[in-house]
């Protein structure tokens, strides 16, 4: 999982196999750019978008 966008310090839009999802986690996105991997023992909660029909 690599950072697509930063959100806030708690909050980041990621590109994980083709798919955007919106990450959680405390700290997650702090002191981070574009293209960082994520830090997984931070990940607390993952969106992921629901494909329409």
């Amino acid at each position: 999982m690599k950072i697509n966008k930063i959100i806030n310090n708690n909050a980041v839009v990621v590109k994980d196999r083709n798919e955007e999802k919106i990450v959680l986690g405390e700290g997650i996105g702090f002191q981070k750019k574009k293209n960082d991997p994520v830090d997984q023992s931070k990940i607390e909660k993952v969106f992921v978008r629901e494909k329409s029909i």
